[in-house]
């Protein structure tokens, strides 16, 4: 594997394990608990998206694999968390599978990565679109995890 990949590969661990770290030591009443204003997501649902996403941009359009995506059962998410460790552990698998298979390959043309995409899109741009993508996503993760530790607490 490349230099270019191999950062790639790490840098997707780094941000699966962020955000695994917002849920760890929580509860399901935590995991499945949503910030009250419009538009928020539990951390069960941002973890299930965040790795849903990122296999599908990295093993199904970067590399032109099969994968099985529901987005929107992600954002439905509901129940334990215990269950989303495996996940993590699948899609790290699959990206690592997918990224080996990619050298030499990065500046294939691929459909751009968003529907606003300027361009024809590239191998690389759904890489970096996707660690972005997954990176916002333990952003959010982070502070619903915050506001979740905050509630009924006193401001000083």
């Amino acid at each position: 594997m490349s230099q270019e990949l191999e950062s790639f590969r790490l840098r997707f661990e780094y941000e699966f394990d962020r955000l695994l770290e917002t849920i760890h030591g929580l509860d399901d009443e935590a995991v499945n608990w949503k910030p009250p204003a419009p538009g928020t997501n539990s951390l069960l649902v941002l973890v299930t998206h965040a790795l849903g996403s990122a296999e599908d941009h990295v093993v199904g359009k970067a590399a032109k694999k099969e994968i099985v995506r529901d987005r929107d059962a992600e954002f439905a998410a509901k129940g334990s968390a215990a269950r989303l460790e495996s996940r993590a552990a699948e899609v790290r698998a699959r990206i690592a599978d997918a990224l080996a298979g990619l050298d030499g390959r990065l500046d294939e043309e691929r459909e751009p990565p968003m529907r606003t995409w300027p361009a024809q899109g590239t191998v690389r741009d759904r890489l970096v679109h996707s660690i972005a993508h997954t990176a916002e996503h333990v952003g959010h993760a982070q502070l619903t995890r915050d506001l979740w530790r905050a509630r009924g607490a006193k401001a000083s």
